[in-house]
């Protein structure tokens, strides 16, 4: 350790505490989950990925431009909102009256907030990244209908259901698809 450099010491070290984190959150999720393990598999293995993602970004912004570290602020702070948000929804008992649907915009809104961040970061690159990555969005988006359209009709023939989770899990594989093959062609 004493022979790395600081920028190699702090990737060193947010990676340990984004595999920690990992690690952490699947054995509680699989705790809290474990009569379910067996139908939502998918989001113990995948949802403690978000949280390890955004340890290790906390960890490397003093490393990062200042362009890039203020779009990772922006992030970092609608996605600990979008947690709390859920954890607040699933932890505080709902009034019996007709506005407790309002509660639902908790975890809503930061939503919205990280969408406006995300066109503000796409619409800050230089004309050739945004081309790149709007093509991959838009690969993202026709490639993910397609496959839940089609997919309603294998469920009609037989297929297992899907949740809704499951289109955002393909609307991200299919956009670092899009992404490469995007990149490729441009360079």
């Amino acid at each position: 350790m004493k022979a790395m450099n600081p920028k190699a010491k702090t990737y060193f070290w947010s990676a340990l505490a984004a595999v920690l984190t990992y690690v952490l959150l699947a054995i509680e999720l699989y705790r809290e989950l474990h009569p379910l393990t067996n139908k939502g598999y998918l989001t113990v293995f995948l949802f403690p990925l978000g949280p390890a993602v955004l340890v290790s970004t906390a960890i490397n912004l003093k490393l990062m431009k200042p362009k890039f570290k203020k779009y990772n602020q922006r992030m970092i702070l609608g996605l600990v909102a979008y947690i709390l948000g859920i954890d607040l929804l699933h932890h505080i008992s709902l009034p019996a009256a007709p506005y407790k649907y309002l509660l639902v915009l908790l975890p809503i809104l930061p939503l919205i907030y990280i969408c406006f961040t995300i066109i503000r970061v796409v619409a800050d690159l230089d004309e050739m990244w945004q081309k790149i990555h709007l093509e991959a969005m838009a690969f993202s988006g026709i490639a993910t209908g397609f496959t839940c359209i089609s997919y309603d009709f294998l469920y009609d023939v037989g297929a297992p259901k899907l949740s809704l989770e499951a289109g955002f899990f393909l609307m991200w594989i299919y956009y670092f698809i899009g992404l490469f093959f995007s990149r490729r062609r441009c360079r």
